[in-house]
């Protein structure tokens, strides 16, 4: 083909086939590399999902693992209320834990060593003298794809219960008229209701396995005015009182704003707090520490645990023997009289044993261990009652009853040795009082000033929720007298049940009137050395370290 000026075409054809084909080219390259980018995105997706899939399926083994160290930690703690050191078998005898899509192929709970005194920096009761045996529950989780291992430290605590200021088991209710300063730990196991018409320091730690209230648990649940300083871990006295209201469980954000304020010096159940309990079967009263043997249904716990097993020396019903039931002499150093006194709160004429220490003293009477356990059913209205006491034997001295426990006159005030008391109810009879005129009237009952060292546990009243009040931690310790003078008291009170025989209301201004009352914990109970004998421990079950082994 030629041009209008006759020349041909050729090379035209030729540039352009020359253009098409370098477009053809690099579309082809093109493709290629879209393809290669679709290529490896693919191959990127596919790794990123497996990759995902993996890291998936280790949290979910993750949890199943920790869900096993769970589960057996839970199941130690119940085997730990009723079988206080288990054997290897019985360890190897608890269940184990199941998951759907997931094997266990290790689970061992171990006993790591042998029981050890030290003092706990773990749990709720760190900076406490305890016993402590530490377990393992080790556990690994297997699925399809991948493995877990964990490993957790349990700590099974006996704790001494004197080295606590007050503790009770049940409700504490705290409303003093006069101030109060509390230097050792006060915990209650259930609810705590606390307030002051003039004011109450704590200068140590404030718990409650239940829930802290500032109001009172009587009558309209009013809030008393007076200051309630609590001292931080700073040692800086924070009030409850926040300028516009009472920070206690009504507020919403009672449980951060309570560790905000005092940094886990106050604490309760919204904290987790744990509960202490004597090693006795769970669904045992604990007032059975100080009752008789029962010789058809005690079992190890109650055993391990009851002064009557502990005692050196026992009087009951008449009887004085040694702890095998050997009979031992009486010269005088326990007297039983009918009618012996009146009690004005109970509205009845007591029948009392008198333990005459001073005349035990002298004789050199006191068993070894220096534990004595009392009780008499020979009448209706039998109760205890401590004389002669101001001075105790160079080993100290434990009086365990399940009666009333009376103590008249000056206690373990020369030489202060390790005591203490435990008992129904107890109330305090000054130097001044006199039998002969304990049913007259208030005004013939004017005492002298006293003072008592010992380690008390005891019973009390309950209070009526919206109703009567029992009289409160500050009247725990009761009187029959008209007090003007000052009662001094060092020690350690418990509280772990209700009073079962001396049960009459309180009240103030008929029976007695208060004394000043200069009370606080003996900071001597801190050290071991200074324990009343058989003091007894209380126990709890806390979560320790834990660690991924693989």
């Amino acid at each position: 083909m030629k041009t209008q000026n006759g020349q041909p075409l050729q090379g035209k054809h030729k540039g352009k086939g020359r253009q098409q084909g370098m477009i053809m080219i690099a579309a082809v390259v093109m493709l290629a590399g879209l393809m290669f980018v679709a290529t490896t995105a693919s191959i990127n997706s596919i790794g990123t999902a497996k990759v995902e899939t993996t890291v998936l399926d280790e949290t979910r083994t993750f949890y199943a693992a920790e869900a096993g160290v769970e589960w057996g930690s839970q199941q130690l703690k119940t085997l730990l209320q009723t079988n206080l050191d288990p054997s290897d078998a019985d360890l190897d005898s608890l269940p184990s834990p199941s998951m759907e899509g997931y094997v266990y192929d290790r689970y061992e709970i171990t006993k790591v060593d042998s029981t050890t005194q030290e003092t706990i920096s773990t749990g709720d009761y760190r900076g406490l003298i305890g016993f402590v045996t530490r377990y393992q529950v080790d556990t690994r989780a297997s699925s399809n794809r991948t493995s877990t291992e964990i490993s957790r430290e349990i700590q099974h605590q006996f704790i001494p219960l004197f080295q606590f200021g007050v503790f009770y088991d049940e409700d504490l209710e705290i409303f003093p008229g006069p101030a109060m300063t509390f230097e050792g730990r006060v915990h209650t196991n259930a609810d705590l209701y606390i307030g002051a018409e003039s004011g109450i320091t704590c200068n140590s730690y404030v718990t409650a396995g239940g829930t802290i209230w500032h109001h009172r648990k009587d009558g309209g649940h009013v809030d008393p005015p007076g200051p309630v300083n609590i001292r931080d871990q700073l040692g800086v006295y924070r009030n409850m009182w926040r300028g516009a209201y009472w920070l206690d469980n009504r507020r919403a954000d009672w449980d951060t704003e309570s560790i905000s304020v005092w940094q886990g010096q106050v604490r309760d159940r919204a904290h987790g707090m744990s509960t202490l309990r004597l090693p006795l079967p769970p669904a045992a009263d604990q007032h059975e520490i100080v009752e008789r043997a029962d010789t058809v249904n005690d079992g190890a716990q109650q055993m391990e645990t009851k002064y009557w097993y502990k005692a050196g020396m026992r009087y009951v019903d008449g009887v004085l023997t040694d702890s095998a039931g050997n009979a031992l002499a009486n010269s005088g150093y326990f007297t039983y009289t009918v009618n012996k006194f009146y009690d004005d709160r109970e509205n009845r004429w007591m029948d009392v044993i008198d333990i005459n220490i001073s005349a035990m003293l002298a004789d050199t009477a006191f068993p070894d261990n220096g534990i004595i356990y009392v009780s008499d059913y020979r009448n209706t209205d039998p109760a205890v009652r401590v004389k002669n006491a101001s001075r105790l034997p160079s080993t100290g001295l434990t009086i365990a009853t399940d009666l009333p426990l009376y103590v008249w006159g000056n206690y373990n005030t020369l030489n202060k040795r390790g005591s203490a008391l435990l008992c129904d109810a107890i109330t305090f009879l000054s130097p001044n009082w006199n039998d002969a005129n304990s049913n007259l009237s208030l005004n013939s009952r004017i005492p002298s000033n006293m003072s008592v060292n010992a380690c008390i546990m005891t019973g009390h009243v309950p209070s009526v929720d919206g109703g009567s009040y029992s009289g409160g931690l500050e009247n725990l310790l009761r009187f029959l007298e008209k007090w003007g003078g000052t009662v001094t008291y060092r020690g350690s009170i418990i509280d772990l049940w209700f009073s079962r025989r001396n049960v009459g209301a309180w009240s103030y201004g008929s029976y007695y009137t208060a004394p000043s009352r200069n009370w606080g914990f003996d900071t001597d109970l801190l050290i071991p050395s200074n324990w009343p004998p058989g003091t007894p421990r209380v126990h709890t079950v806390q979560r320790g370290a834990w660690r991924q082994i693989s």
